[in-house]
């Protein structure tokens, strides 16, 4: 969610042509296409779609130029197989809200999100119309990587713009949405060699590893992703260890929901934030009460328990949740009307009644805490010193490497398949 700032372009990109030319840490060579893989009537055997992080892009960027981390990712795969592939960069807003530092317009991060979905639910789309026998493969970067996620999930779950043997690779590199503990192709723990594409006998991508270490927790934006249905195995997820965006620690539920907070604020300036945070917080916490009244609270003649069907942290997280509904008007209704109901049976009956509920809220309130443990832990926060090198150096380390390998191979499958 950081944005991506290098000064030396020319020496990253040329370490990674050089790391996927040579097959360095686990990456196999590339070679040059023969006659037979040149792609027929104008349409490539792959076509590669990127969206770009947090201040890399906007609605009016060039779909072609290779700016930003993804440019370290695509502009060498088309460099290594000009006749194979084509590229497109989705221009989003790519916005936090406005903040200072990040980048982008004023668009909240949530409202940037939901553009950067459609605008790839529609490229894929039209690529797939204009061109029928032309395979997909997409990447995302932060931001990007929470948008590609999300229509990937889609396309698993074959609710999206394209059937999924039409995608030949995602590829995500830190993605805020990254499931707790996943493993590098997430669904397939250990393994660190992409399924082929669809139709293809894989002899290119057999060839690959995606060697990157595998990292605790779990994507800042509570960890959505992960379930990626008929994608799965096709599905790569690159984090490293101390990159907050995808590596969060487990127990900072506060943290989570102050990230969902201000992914929905408009952050321009301290008074619009701190009036846009208090708007929403005042949201967030009447939603998640509605939603504690109307679920948690078990109601019997002259009896009345607490019994929570998840945890304080979980209703406040899902409550500060952009994709979570709001509340309806009948909800909030129905909440007052119960909660009329909780305090009459428990005036009618004080000390048969408060002491067992303030046992049950005082283990919710020791539950919650301990969902907050790592706030407060030294140990974890000496993890994570260098958030922004951590979150900007994927190029740099090197961690792109066998993503240019993986679509160049993918490339030169698709491509001998439409021989």
């Amino acid at each position: 969610m950081i944005r991506t700032t290098n000064s030396n372009h020319a020496r990253v990109l040329a370490a990674v042509v050089m790391a996927a030319a040579l097959g360095t840490g686990g990456v196999m060579s590339a070679s040059a296409p023969s006659a037979a893989e040149v792609p027929m009537n104008g349409c490539p055997a792959l076509h590669l779609l990127g969206v770009q992080g947090t201040g890399e892009s906007s609605l009016g960027a060039s779909p072609t130029a290779d700016t930003g981390m993804l440019g370290y990712l695509l502009g060498p795969v088309v460099a290594a197989v000009p006749d194979l592939v084509a590229r497109t960069y989705i221009p989003y807003p790519a916005g936090f809200g406005g903040a200072v530092g990040t980048g982008g317009g004023g668009d909240s991060y949530a409202d940037s999100m939901g553009q950067g979905v459609a605008a790839l639910t529609a490229t894929a789309d039209r690529i797939a119309t204009d061109c029928p026998a032309t395979a997909l493969a997409v990447a995302g970067y932060s931001q990007g990587a929470q948008v590609v996620s999300e229509f990937a999930r889609a396309v698993g779950a074959g609710e999206g713009p394209v059937p999924p043997e039409r995608v030949a690779g995602i590829a995500l590199y830190s993605d805020p949405d990254r499931a707790p503990d996943s493993p590098v192709i997430p669904g397939r723990p250990g393994q660190l060699t992409p399924d082929p594409a669809p139709g293809t006998s894989g002899a290119a991508v057999s060839g690959v590893a995606i060697t990157t270490a595998p990292v605790s927790g779990s994507g800042i934006a509570r960890g959505e992703g992960g379930d990626y249905g008929a994608l799965t195995g096709r599905v790569s997820s690159i984090c490293v260890e101390g990159d907050l965006s995808c590596a969060a620690p487990e127990r900072v539920a506060l943290l989570r929901m102050a990230a969902e907070i201000a992914a929905q604020a408009d952050l321009r300036d301290p008074l619009a934030a701190l009036s846009s945070i208090q708007a929403l917080l005042s949201g967030v916490l009447g939603d998640a009460w509605t939603t504690v009244v109307n679920s948690d609270f078990r109601l019997a003649p002259g009896l009345v328990d607490y019994v929570p069907a998840a945890s304080l942290a979980d209703r406040l997280t899902d409550a500060a949740d952009p994709r979570t509904p709001p509340v309806s008007p009948q909800e909030s209704a129905a909440a007052s009307a119960r909660w009329g109901q909780i305090t009459g049976v428990v005036a009618a009956d004080p000390f048969g009644q408060l002491p067992k509920l303030a046992g049950q809220l005082s283990a919710a309130w020791g539950q919650f805490v301990c969902d907050n443990a790592d706030l407060t832990n030294p140990g974890v926060w000496l993890r994570y010193a260098d958030i922004h090198g951590r979150h900007t150096g994927y190029a740099v380390a090197g961690e792109l490497a066998s993503g240019v390998a993986w679509m160049t191979a993918l490339a030169h499958d698709l491509a001998g398949n439409q021989s």
